[in-house]
């Protein structure tokens, strides 16, 4: 080899070595088994769904407040990568708006404590179904998150609108908890009218027909618009009636005709959501009553007391006291190895709603005195013995007092009765302003009905109802003439008006009525949406 052809040969491997090295340094390192390989970015989200407008038949009553669960759901543009999702919620409830978690179980408030605006839940989770409170609005979104900790983008707000019923609007004709006619024949039921609203404007859906009239729309001071449920067939319509911005303010239905009722099936209060996720949450607290489920025990006395006996009487009080309420007396006994130190009452009350949780207190007595203060309503006791060691019995069972839905006395639309055997009774031919028979003038949460009627030859046959569940039909017809009391049981609890329908021509006199809601459930009081 020549001098010459060595150094091109050495400066020729010298270049490939650089370029080499260049190459090596510009080419990934391998990862090796302490490294770790970067995320991918989060996934977006393809699609989101939620039930724009709830019907009455999604409402469903639950004690003390109604109440709808809709599916909130979502779909990733693809599940790989993806840890975690994120949803953020947003409510508006009447006059005021809140962002709160949107998988908070409903406990005592609607609103318990600060709470994060944003709940995570696994990646196999892509729906949840928080509740969704009659009259109010909930708006959710959410992000797909990988396992750094990364977010993809929020997918849109969607909303979901629940119609407002009994529990916020008064006065009309509520044919169902959540479907008014209105007549403009005085001001005893025209307008309907709600609670004070944040809203720009209504949706509702309208009965349609000949038969049928219209109505004006007002929220607070604000005129929305006319309409009429006049039609040549028989049918329904959605109409809407709104501003561009939100006002605050009473929502009124009000009928322009007297001989043409308006009749609407549902009435969402629809909310501007420019301000979505601006909210902070207000903390309130709990409603609750803590009763104590356990004693600490001391010394070697293991031995619980055991309830002997346990009376609230009468049960079904008709006479009031001097004070003008039902007064029942309740009385308890129990027994001990040693000796009983005290025992522990816990109460609750019903009626307007299903039982709400009434308190608690320890006492020494063995008996007292109680009022059952309002028509309608309930109040029970159960009683459980501790001795001086902190053992306790069992509580006893609840037992309670009620007091009675009394003829006339503003307790019925109707005002028609009739006098018999010293006593007023409450006809259920007689028609209300609304061409109702006879009904309640409040609501009332029942599971079982006991009625006073009055039997002979001259009277007839009815059909009792709360609201629209059917509790059993009266047979007042009878060779002779007295008094009877009957007992009706549902299947299920209902919350509505005590409502009679009669069958026949002949009449059916109506007394007493004594309203019972569940025993065995209780519930929160209802949420309070300020």
């Amino acid at each position: 080899m020549s001098w010459f052809s060595a150094v091109v040969r050495a400066r020729t491997l010298r270049t490939v070595g650089a370029v080499a090295v260049v190459v090596a340094a510009l080419s990934p390192v391998s990862a090796g088994p302490s490294a770790s390989a970067a995320e991918p970015a989060a996934p977006t989200i393809a699609s989101t769904s939620y039930p724009t407008f709830l019907t009455p038949s999604a409402m469903r009553w639950r004690g003390s407040h109604w109440s709808a669960t809709p599916a909130y759901r979502w779909t990733p543009s693809t599940t790989t990568g993806v840890a975690k999702y994120q949803v953020q919620s947003w409510h508006g409830a009447r006059a005021g708006s809140f962002v709160r978690a949107s998988n908070t179980v409903y406990a005592g408030t609607m609103y318990s404590g600060y709470r994060s605006t944003i709940d995570s839940y696994p990646a196999s989770r892509t729906s949840i179904a928080p509740a969704v409170y009659s009259g109010d609005q909930a708006c959710r979104r959410v992000r797909a998150v990988n396992a750094a900790g990364a977010a993809g983008p929020w997918s849109g707000w969607r909303c979901t609108y629940a119609p407002l019923g009994t529990e916020e609007l008064e006065r009309g004709f509520d044919v169902t908890p959540f479907t008014y006619v209105v007549r403009a024949n005085g001001a005893c039921c025209n307008p309907v009218n709600s609670g004070t609203y944040l809203a720009k404007g209504v949706r509702m859906r309208v009965r349609t027909g000949p038969a049928y009239g219209k109505a004006r729309i007002y929220i607070g001071s604000t005129y929305l618009g006319e309409v009429s449920g006049y039609a040549k067939e028989y049918g329904y319509k959605y109409v809407t009636r709104q501003k561009t911005a939100n006002l605050k303010g009473t929502i009124r239905v009000r009928a322009l005709s007297s001989s043409r009722p308006f009749r609407f099936v549902s009435l969402w209060a629809l909310r501007a959501t420019a301000p979505l996720g601006t909210s902070k949450v207000t903390s309130r607290p709990s409603m609750w009553a803590t009763i104590p489920d356990e004693h600490t025990t001391t010394g070697t006395d293991s031995v619980s007391p055991r309830m002997t006996s346990f009376t609230v009487a009468p049960t079904f009080p008709s006479v009031r006291n001097s004070n003008g309420v039902y007064g029942v007396k309740a009385s308890w006994k129990a027994s001990d190895n040693v000796k009983v130190a005290g025992y522990e009452v816990a109460s609750k009350w019903g009626g307007d709603t299903s039982y709400v949780d009434g308190g608690y207190y320890q006492t020494t007595s063995t008996a007292m005195s109680m009022n059952v203060d309002f028509a309608g309503t309930a109040r029970c006791q159960r009683i459980r013995a501790y001795d001086a060691a902190g053992n306790h019995s069992a509580w006893t069972a609840w037992k309670c007092a009620y007091a009675p839905l009394e003829p006339m006395h503003l307790n019925w639309t109707a005002g028609v009765g009739s006098e018999a055997g010293g006593k007023i009774w409450s006809s259920v031919r007689s028609r209300d302003e609304f061409g109702s028979a006879l009904r309640s003038t409040d609501r009332w949460s029942a599971r079982r009905l006991r009625i006073q009627y009055r039997v002979g030859p001259s009277y007839g046959r009815a059909k009792v109802y709360v609201g629209g569940t059917y509790f059993g039909t009266i047979n007042a017809s009878s060779a002779t003439y007295g008094n009877r009391w009957v007992t009706f049981t549902a299947e299920r609890e209902a919350h509505e008006r005590v409502r009679f329908v009669p069958l026949t021509s002949k009449d059916v006199y109506i007394g007493n009525v004594f309203v019972m809601p569940e025993v065995a459930k209780s519930v929160p009081p209802a949420p309070e949406r300020g």
